[in-house]
């Protein structure tokens, strides 16, 4: 099934701090769609250490939505949320949110998993 983006909630009483032994990984995953040359790679390290300290402060990540990527991180300044996207329908966006919420629950973070939530794509359906 082809997805826009995938969706991972936090419950309630969830803190940032909660996901620092998580998000290297996730990051990684994430990243690891990327072809990177020297250059991407170093500012990529700059980026995670950036998102980590942000998380160890208990504040939320900055995310992973450098330009020209196939897919990005965000983090809604809204909610409590994790948000995997592409840009275009993609089969990959189900398989990593899955993977990054096979992650969490290794790390007992309790989260849930939605897709297609993004107010952009429910503006595009309305339009068609």
């Amino acid at each position: 099934m082809k997805n826009w983006s995938g969706h991972i909630y936090f419950n309630d009483d969830f803190q940032w701090k909660e996901i620092e032994k998580a998000f290297p990984e996730i990051w990684e995953l994430v990243v690891s769609e990327t072809k990177q040359n020297a250059e991407d790679i170093q500012y990529d390290q700059i980026s995670l250490e950036l998102n980590l300290a942000e998380i160890r402060k208990n504040q939320k990540p900055i995310g992973y939505i450098k330009e020209g990527v196939r897919f990005r991180l965000v983090f809604p300044s809204d909610t409590l949320e994790m948000i995997v996207y592409r840009g275009v329908l993609s089969e990959e966006i189900r398989d990593l949110t899955e993977s990054i919420s096979k992650i969490l629950k290794n790390k007992k973070i309790k989260h849930r998993v939605d897709y297609d939530k993004m107010i952009l794509y429910e503006i595009r359906k309305r339009r068609k």
